[in-house]
């Protein structure tokens, strides 16, 4: 599968149905293992704010990393794969992605367990999806439980043998919390949607298209949610990390030219 290394993290160049390709033949290679150790692929949509906070958290970063498949979520990751490997490339949004993935599940037979958000989003938006798309879900549980509580949920999502676990708990708190529940999850996929199902659900508006097609629904975010800025500080940061890496290596290549050149008068000297 195409990679490119970006500030330290494995991200897909796929564009949108070359990774729901993907994500299929991950569907059904988690469908033919025993039930008993089904095989997890994870999911990571991942955006500027999280890579830049996996600068200094290696945990993250090595989730990231391990993932099955990590997405160009977000108009920062673009940007770093055009300065830093030279790619122009498709964003793969996580909610772009969920909603391709709902679209399909009909046709492809795949069922859907949706988990997170506060109480009454999850069931308001798996309503929805099956008015819209005619999604097969089988089930959803909001984000507001308990350790204690926690095992009764993981039960229920395995007894309802769901082929995508949709997981909105916040980046990124639903990375760590699949990673903790890797081995216990019989899911062939689990994808971390962060804040989607408040938007599919209709209490939160998504960006007009204008705005999403500029690469700038972390802007409208900003607009409607003005208590986010600091949050959004992450983003500035890591664009002048983005641009500072990119000079590093810019001055590399250049004395790597610089060090050919002198070995090829060097040589040419002794041949003299």
């Amino acid at each position: 599968m195409a990679e490119m290394e970006i500030l330290g993290a494995r991200i897909s160049d796929l564009d949108m149905v070359e990774t729901v390709c993907a994500l299929a033949a991950y569907i059904d290679v988690g469908r033919q293992q025993n039930t008993a150790d089904a095989m997890m692929h994870h999911i990571v949509t991942l955006n500027a704010e999280i890579l830049y906070k996996a600068q200094t958290d290696e945990r993250l970063m090595k989730i990231i990393n391990n993932a099955a498949l990590v997405t160009a979520d977000g108009s920062g990751i673009v940007l770093a794969a055009r300065e830093l490997c030279g790619k122009e490339i498709e964003r793969v949004t996580g909610i772009d992605l969920m909603q391709e993935l709902c679209r399909q599940s009909a046709a492809c037979g795949w069922s859907i367990y949706l988990l997170g958000a506060a109480p009454g989003v999850a069931e308001a938006a798996a309503k929805n999806l099956q008015e819209q798309y005619g999604t097969i879900i089988c089930g959803w549980h909001d984000g507001y439980f308990s350790e204690t509580e926690q095992a009764w949920v993981i039960g229920e999502i395995n007894e309802k043998k769901p082929d995508i676990l949709l997981v909105a708990l916040g980046a990124p708190r639903q990375e760590f919390w699949i990673e903790d529940n890797q081995d216990r999850l019989r899911v062939p996929l689990v994808i971390g949607v962060g804040g989607c199902f408040d938007v599919i659900s209709g209490n939160i508006k998504r960006a007009p298209l204008a705005f999403q097609r500029m690469g700038l629904e972390w802007l409208w975010r900003l607009i409607k949610e003005p208590w986010r800025y600091k949050r959004m500080l992450a983003l500035p940061k890591f664009v002048l990390l983005v641009k500072r890496e990119a000079r590093r290596k810019h001055a590399q290549m250049a004395e790597s030219v610089r060090r050919n050149v002198r070995r090829k008068n060097a040589d040419d000297n002794k041949k003299r």
